[in-house]
């Protein structure tokens, strides 16, 4: 008996669960841009032997007796990451980005402290001092944000606030901003003022892997990642730091926040890690911005606006002001099409509700999409924009998408 039926057997309701989730991937298309599809085999590894054993502690210091090999995946694990992005250390035991991100202000910061971060509301995550996450209550965070003119990352405003308020980090990471950041101008800021500089790389980690965005890690104090989104891995997050910080990092991974380890996931990060230094890695992370820039620009073309005009990376934030449909709403229509994305607010706007939706193309380029399906996608959703209130173009739609994505089904590689 195959798996699956023992499941459908065994427990019917989980079973159709998973089913539902299998067909809303198989038949749908991911726009979100945090998602990413895993190979089967990250897949496999995340569900191997290691589910069995408990590790507890840091490298070589293990509470637990039959540590041996775990210590053996954490080090290959932390060496890969070093490798690949040239860290002085890496920990890849902190469970997911926010996670790491906490390690990384508890390691450095004390309950109070200053901080000096980009603004969530301009892109940045919810984590870097958002007033409804645990951050803005744990730590003092003031913001900078973009530049209302050229919507660029308003360093000078960094460096303003850095100087009048001393901070001991500066915080730098986009959750949605799609253009490249300095992180050198960054730094040369923060150490002139005392401070360090943290980034947050967790949307971008792939992409820095393959060299196409800027690699925060010889200019940052602190760098955390994420091997979900662009690198196609499993969930969880990574630290890495420069030399000085390795013991106050590590303490602050362990007690501080993280015991018993995911060592199953730090074996798929692992695989993760090493493929991405492939040439096929590669090869689909430009293509994954080749996608992601062209289809900007056929949206501009059929009369949609984008933030910032553009994207440099594989998101980008799609205005809808010229339709009369909010992103709320527009989410909503994709949704029941077969898209998925999500409704974001855009910086400057003065909208009561959200006119943008924030969008991505990493699955879609998985699948094996180029540049001609993204002149389809741009066709698919004008025609969602201007006739979402049309039962009919609603109907026409939804089968153009299913169509779409039997056109271009999960590759083996990423089989469900």
């Amino acid at each position: 008996m195959s798996d699956k039926l023992y499941l459908q057997e065994k427990d019917p309701a989980l079973f159709e669960v998973i089913k539902a989730e299998t067909d809303r991937q198989n038949y749908g298309l991911e726009m979100i841009a945090s998602e990413s599809m895993q190979p089967r085999l990250a897949r496999e590894i995340a569900g191997g032997v290691f589910n069995n054993k408990t590790a507890v502690g840091r490298v070589g210091y293990q509470r637990l007796m039959g540590s041996e090999p775990s210590d053996a995946l954490e080090k290959l694990a932390a060496e890969r990451a070093c490798e690949i992005f040239g860290a002085d250390h890496a920990n890849m035991t902190t469970y997911s980005g926010s996670v790491s991100n906490f390690c990384a202000y508890s390691a450095v910061l004390k309950a109070g402290d200053t901080v000096v971060a980009m603004d969530p509301v301009t892109g940045a995550h919810q984590s870097h001092g958002d007033p409804r996450n645990i951050s803005s209550r744990l730590y003092d965070f003031h913001f900078f944000g973009l530049n209302p003119e050229t919507l660029d990352i308003d360093y000078e405003g960094a460096e303003r606030l850095t100087k009048e308020l001393h901070p001991k980090l500066i915080v730098i990471g986009s959750a949605a901003y799609p253009r490249k950041i300095d992180y050198a101008r960054l730094a040369k800021i923060a150490h002139e003022n005392g401070a360090l500089l943290m980034a947050d790389i967790a949307h971008f980690t792939g992409l820095v892997s393959a060299g196409m965005a800027p690699n925060p890690v010889p200019h940052a104090d602190i760098v955390t990642g994420s091997t979900t989104k662009t690198m196609c891995g499993p969930h969880s997050g990574f630290i890495m730091c420069k030399a000085a910080l390795k013991d106050t990092v590590e303490h602050s991974i362990y007690p501080g926040y993280v015991a018993s380890l995911h060592l199953q996931t730090v074996a798929a990060m692992a695989y993760a890690l090493e493929r991405s230094k492939t040439p096929e890695f590669k090869a689909l992370m430009k293509q994954i911005v080749d996608n992601s820039k062209y289809l900007c620009e056929a949206l501009k073309k059929r009369g949609f606006g984008i933030f910032t005009g553009g994207t440099d990376c594989h998101m980008f934030l799609l205005e809808l002001h010229n339709f009369g449909v909010d992103g709320v709403k527009f989410s909503d229509v994709l949704e029941e099409i077969g898209i998925t994305v999500n409704s974001k607010g855009i910086p400057f706007d003065t909208a009561k509700v959200a006119m943008g939706v924030r969008m991505g193309t990493t699955v879609l380029t998985q699948r094996g999409m180029k540049e001609p399906e993204m002149d389809r996608m741009a066709d698919i959703l004008l025609e969602a924009a201007k006739g979402y209130n049309d039962p009919a173009v609603i109907a026409s739609l939804k089968a153009k998408v299913r169509a779409m994505a039997e056109e271009f089904p999960i590759p083996e590689e990423y089989a469900l």
